[in-house]
C-alpha cells in the first residue's frame, strides 16, 4: 500500500485544479479543431490505405488509388 504524505496530497490538489480550470477553458469554445479538408484527407488516405501480412516480410502497404 503506498503512503501519501500532506506534501503530496497538496500536490495532487493543485494538479486536478489546474486540470478543472483547463477544462473550464474549452467549455467556453478555446478548443482548436482541426480543418474539415484535414480530416477529409485522413479519412480518404484510411480508406485507400491496404495493409497486408506477408510470408516473407511482417506487412506490405499498399496506397490502392
Amino acid at each position: 500500500m503506498q503512503k501519501f504524505t500532506h506534501s503530496d496530497l497538496l500536490e495532487i490538489t493543485e494538479q486536478e485544479n489546474e486540470l478543472k480550470s483547463f477544462l473550464n477553458l474549452t467549455k467556453e469554445g478555446k478548443i482548436y479543431t482541426p480543418k474539415k479538408e484535414t480530416v477529409d484527407n485522413i479519412l480518404n488516405y484510411s480508406k485507400a490505405l491496404s495493409v497486408r501480412k506477408s510470408k516473407n516480410l511482417d506487412h506490405i502497404e499498399l496506397i490502392l488509388n
